[in-house]
């Protein structure tokens, strides 16, 4: 009797206490559930703007397409499907030639995006109009941005730069360290081929 009483008292001065956890306890999970709800509406409602978006671009109303697009990545900067717009951003725009243009495309996703992969690619593409423009340094600074510093892409993008750059000492280095990476036989015989025409 003495311990019901003891829990009686000990109820009595927690009670408080006890309603208090449990409303925060609920608060806690009808807002994590209320938030993980939200954000897959958010990213089906996205892949829908997507979609139509995309459209546009493959009928060929570019105007209409950068709008939307540029719409997505303003309000959604570091959400996957504004990565894949700014791809296609950059796509036209390199291919209208506007390659500034097509450069902030592709900043745009190295600033923004959360996605390793996409990033890759930004920084690859990046570095390609770079080398074309014949900004050479900062090529060279956007592969060195890439972690892998033995992807065989990256090494013969830097063996590129270095015979542009008169390098050829530093070129051939970066084709034999791609070389030495696993390629398929196609990309081994370019790079040989680019080998043999500087030594």
């Amino acid at each position: 009797m003495e311990d019901e009483d003891k829990l009686i008292l000990w109820l009595k001065e927690n009670f408080v206490y006890l309603i208090s956890g449990l409303l925060l306890g609920l608060a806690v999970i009808l807002g994590t559930n209320f938030y993980q709800s939200s954000q897959v509406n958010l990213q089906h409602e996205l892949s829908l703007q997507y979609q139509k978006t995309l459209r546009f671009y493959k009928t060929g109303d570019f105007d209409r397409y950068l709008i939307e697009a540029k719409k997505i990545s303003d309000d959604n900067p570091d959400n996957i499907y504004a990565a894949m717009l700014n791809l296609y951003s950059a796509k036209y725009y390199h291919d209208q030639n506007m390659l500034d243009e097509a450069e902030k495309s592709l900043l745009f996703i190295v600033n923004n995006s959360s996605s390793l992969e996409y990033k890759y690619i930004a920084l690859i593409r990046l570095a390609r109009i770079n080398i074309s423009q014949e900004k050479f340094d900062d090529a060279v600074n956007n592969l060195n941005s890439i972690s892998k510093k033995d992807d065989p892409l990256v090494l013969e993008l830097l063996g590129d730069i270095m015979l542009f750059k008169n390098d050829k000492v530093s070129a051939i280095n970066y084709y034999e360290l791609a070389l030495m990476q696993q390629l398929t036989p196609n990309k081994s015989k370019l790079i040989e081929s680019k080998l043999s025409s500087i030594r």
